[in-house]
This record gives C-alpha cells, sequence and structure tokens, in this order.
C-alpha cells in the first residue's frame, strides 16, 4: 500500500480550505466489521458509526453529537444544546458564565429582585436562542417557539398559581399527609404531565420533526418555559419588593438557585430524554444492541419517577443546604443519563445510506464523504444544525 494511501487513512479527510478534494483523492472504502458495509476509511464508520479500529458501537469516548467529549461528561452546553457545533458552542457558554455572574453580582450587592429575575430568565432566554441558531423549527418558528417555550409558560403560571394556593392553604390547617400527597406526588405528575404537552401537539400534528433531537429540543424548550413562570409566581414577592433586600445573601441564594437554576436543569432533562424516545420509535426504528436506556418505557420511569422522588424529598428535607444539594446531584446524575439518551438516539438512527458528494464536516471542518457520520470525527450528521446540512446538501 502506498504512503499517501497510510496517510488518507489516518487523517480521515482533508481540512476545509486545502486542495479541492479529486476523485482519486477520495479515502480508500473498506469493510465496517461491525455492519459489513463498504464505507470510506477513517476512524468512524460513515454507515453505523462505529469506531473503526475497534468495531465498537458504544463509542463512550465519543459523544455522537459532540466527538471530543466522552459520553459521560458533565457539560450543561453540550448536553441542552446538541445540535451546536462544538466551536460555536463557546459563545453559549461564556453568555451562561456572565449570566451566573450578574447574578452572584447583583446578589452580593443585595439587590435581590434584579437577581431574580436574571436568574429565572437565563437558561430559557439561552435556549430561545439556541432555538434560531440552529434552526431546528425549519420553517414554522412561530408554532415551534409558541407550542414549546409560550405553551410550557403559560401552563406552568396556571398550574403554579392554583398549587401555591392549595399548599398554603394545606399549611396553614395543618393537614400534613394531605400536603404531602399533593407536594411529593400529585405535584410532580401533574406538573411533568403538562411539560410533555407542547411537544405531544407537534408530535402528533407535526410529523414533519423527524428526528429525535426535533423532540429531545421541543421537550426541553417545553419545560424551560414552565419552569421560568414557576419560578416568577413562586418569587413574584421579591421581584416586587425593595430593590435592596435586608436579609442574608445565603439564605435567599440558596432556594433562588434551586428555583431557577437546579430546578430548570432538573425539568429539561427529564422531558427532553421522554420526547426523544418517543420522536425515536415513531417509525419503529431499532435501537442499537444495549440501547435500552432510551425505550419509552426507561425515560417514562426516570422522568417521573425523578419528579416524585425530588418532591418527596423536598418535603421531608428541611429547606436549606441539604435540599440544594439533593438537587444538584439529581440535575447532574439527570444531565448524564440526558447525554446517554442521545448518544444512543444518535446512534440508533444508523440505516443504509449512500455515499455522498464531499463536503466539510460541521464539527471538525475536514472536507469526507457525506454519510450518516463523519468518517472523520464521528459526529452524526442529524447533530448538525439544519442549515449546515442543507448547505452540503446544496453543492452535492
Amino acid at each position: 500500500m502506498s504512503e499517501s494511501t497510510n496517510k488518507r487513512r489516518r487523517s480521515g479527510g482533508r481540512r476545509g480550505g486545502d486542495n479541492p478534494v479529486t476523485p482519486d483523492d477520495r479515502p480508500p472504502l473498506v469493510t465496517c466489521p461491525h455492519c459489513d458495509m463498504g464505507v470510506p476509511a477513517g476512524e468512524f464508520c460513515g454507515h453505523c458509526g462505529a469506531h473503526l479500529p475497534t468495531a465498537s458501537t458504544a463509542r463512550h469516548h465519543a459523544f455522537a453529537a459532540v466527538p471530543s467529549e466522552a459520553v459521560v461528561h458533565l457539560s450543561i452546553i453540550t448536553t441542552l444544546f446538541p445540535h451546536l457545533p462544538h466551536r460555536q458552542g463557546g459563545a453559549f457558554r461564556w453568555a451562561l458564565v456572565a449570566g451566573v455572574g450578574l447574578v452572584v453580582v447583583t446578589a452580593a450587592l443585595r439587590l435581590f429582585a434584579p437577581a431574580t429575575a436574571a436568574a429565572a430568565i437565563l437558561l430559557p432566554a439561552l435556549y430561545l436562542l439556541y432555538l434560531y441558531e440552529v434552526e431546528v423549527y425549519e420553517d414554522e418558528p412561530w408554532l415551534v417557539v409558541g407550542a414549546t417555550m409560550v405553551a410550557g409558560a403559560v401552563l406552568g403560571f396556571l398550574f403554579s398559581a392554583w398549587t401555591g394556593g392549595a399548599v398554603s392553604r394545606l399549611n396553614i390547617t395543618g393537614d400534613r399527609n394531605g400536603a404531602f400527597l399533593l407536594s411529593g406526588l400529585v405535584i410532580p405528575i401533574v406538573a411533568q404531565a403538562l411539560m410533555l404537552a407542547g411537544p405531544a401537539f407537534l408530535f402528533l400534528f407535526r410529523s414533519r420533526f423527524r428526528e429525535p433531537l426535533d423532540g429531545l429540543t421541543f421537550g426541553a424548550a417545553s419545560a424551560l418555559g414552565f419552569t421560568f413562570t414557576s419560578t416568577l409566581v413562586q418569587f413574584w414577592p421579591l421581584i416586587t419588593g425593595p430593590l435592596v433586600g435586608s436579609d442574608r445573601p445565603l439564605d435567599w441564594a440558596l432556594p433562588l438557585l434551586r428555583a431557577s437554576i437546579l430546578s430548570p436543569l432538573v425539568n429539561a432533562s427529564t422531558t427532553a430524554v421522554v420526547a426523544a424516545s418517543f420522536w425515536l420509535f415513531r417509525y419503529e426504528r431499532n435501537l442499537a444492541e444495549g440501547a435500552w436506556q432510551a425505550t419509552r418505557k426507561a425515560t417514562l420511569a426516570v422522568a417521573f419517577g425523578s419528579q416524585v422522588l425530588l418532591g418527596v424529598l423536598s418535603f421531608v428535607v428541611p429547606e436549606g443546604l441539604t435540599e440544594v444539594a439533593v438537587w444538584a446531584l439529581a440535575s447532574v446524575l439527570l444531565l448524564l443519563f440526558m447525554r446517554l439518551v442521545i448518544h444512543q438516539t444518535l446512534m440508533a438512527e444508523a440505516a443504509v445510506h449512500e455515499i455522498g458528494p464531499d463536503g466539510m464536516c460541521p464539527e471538525c471542518h475536514r472536507v469526507v464523504p457525506t454519510m450518516l457520520f463523519c468518517p472523520a470525527c464521528g459526529v452524526a450528521r442529524t447533530a448538525a444544525t439544519k442549515s449546515a446540512r442543507k448547505q452540503v446538501e446544496g453543492t452535492g
């Protein structure tokens, strides 16, 4: 085998900006040891996404949405925003850091009202920007935003206004058993169901949104809208109160951290994984072997089970550092579970696909044959933004 062929096998493709690829420069075909398909030589199979040197479809070292990260890797940005190319995620990461910094500074200055408002809107605002950046809504932006974030916000406001009064009445009357039943069981279950209402509408009436990551995005958006208005209802007396508060910042910061940061992460994770699992099974696609975590039964059990468990613990555990620690642990575990579901749904989408024209991979920027997975870095093509995929199709 010639030296140039060996180099092409190791590189998996040319960097964008190099000389144009000619037919003779295209990587040779090899047989994937997992799916037995003839695919371009590289690190990954362009058909099934398996790691060619090991024939592994698990690929725990290469997250299918962002292959430079492992599947088990704690990252809010690459988990909540899986359509973003890794290089574009930096802007969102800095926006998140700046938002958290603003909340911390205003809280330290005892400006509790502005800090509360900023904390409540931080993640929903970032997600709204993400929806427009990746164009997951295709040509129906207002329908998608309305059915997810707006519908979730309306339902969250109505539900929180009603349940807040009901819990207060039970506490006043001393009905602890009734308060436990409402706070630990009814509220978590009904709230989770309401957060799924908007995605369910799109699932039933907009079948054109086919991909599991579409469902995941719609679920997270709905949950963030729901949690946003729920937080506003809960902290409205503080937001409309004096500009400068008199309480200690720590006494105020802990419940706000749970309500405006940890609760949105929990709700977005549980709702997103359920929506992704239903989208995945819409066309009866078979999951990869061992991918039971992305099934509908598994995601429903995790979502509703987590909500009930947190509801019970929040009722039993006194407010303060312990409660926040419980919610923080739940947020971490659910984000990791969400990454696993994302990875498995992307890997499960493998299907017979012809080797398409050469195009630039939006993740690694190498010029490679267009397939379901990039042969060079292994990113799933359906994890790219819709506009990036249209550009590749337009050049074919």
